[in-house]
């Protein structure tokens, strides 16, 4: 199983303290995001990666190279980073959709105890669950009670969420060409400034994806400044 991981974004809400660098080079504690993230991967025997690259790739490129050795990790470029989102960036690694993947943003901090809850061997493609009252801003799951994903929008009503979809997903080997053709229909269909949360709902009425929840383990996405402060205060950094 390889990770995939999207890195092309600007980051434009951290620039006051990245200093405009990616913000996934920005550290936590001795290490940057994106550092941190490449070690919880090995922690659960990921050896193997898929890097979407965009803002300042190469300054990326070479920040990358010095945790991991080139013949275990694929860069992949979004020259349009600045005028697409995640459908876009996931959409252009669909050529690695050979097995099973972990999927999540360069910009999320979690400890590998969140990628041992999906790592095993379920039939089924996983998404990892918080369970919580959701924000309007927050990506939402409506599950049924045998915890399949029916709907996953940041446009659903809150009172049918179980929680916020925290960005960390497996996606299996079997359902990957379904994916990949949702994708290509949101990249047809003038979707490629959207999140790519838009083809798992459309995945999500075809295959089963379930949700896992997190159980209280910390997670992180980091957007904000304030973000940051509360990423070293929860993993104590």
């Amino acid at each position: 199983m390889k990770a995939i991981i999207l890195a092309a974004g600007m980051g434009n809400r951290l620039l006051k303290v990245s200093g405009g660098m990616p913000k996934s080079m920005i550290k936590i504690g001795a290490q940057s995001i994106m550092h941190h993230q490449i070690e919880s991967c090995r922690q659960v025997g990921i050896k193997d990666f898929v890097i979407v690259l965009g803002y300042k790739k190469e300054e990326l490129k070479a920040h990358i190279l010095e945790k991991l050795n080139s013949e275990n990790v694929t860069f992949i470029e979004n020259p349009i980073y600045d005028k697409t989102n995640t459908l876009h960036s996931l959409y252009l690694a669909r050529g690695q959709f050979e097995d099973d993947f972990i999927y999540f943003n360069a910009d999320v901090l979690f400890q590998s105890e969140l990628l041992q809850k999906i790592s095993g061997e379920s039939k089924y493609s996983q998404l990892l669950l918080e369970t919580k009252s959701c924000a309007e801003e927050e990506v939402k799951m409506i599950i049924d009670n045998d915890r399949r994903i029916l709907k996953i929008s940041k446009k659903l009503p809150i009172p049918k969420c179980a929680g916020e979809f925290i960005g960390i997903g497996k996606f299996k080997k079997d359902i990957l060409p379904k994916f990949a053709e949702y994708l290509q229909f949101g990249v047809d269909n003038g979707q490629s400034n959207n999140y790519f949360e838009y083809a798992v709902d459309l995945l999500a009425k075809d295959v089963i994806l379930q949700a896992v929840p997190t159980d209280g383990i910390p997670c992180i996405e980091i957007d904000f400044p304030e973000d940051l402060e509360r990423a070293r205060k929860m993993f104590e950094l």
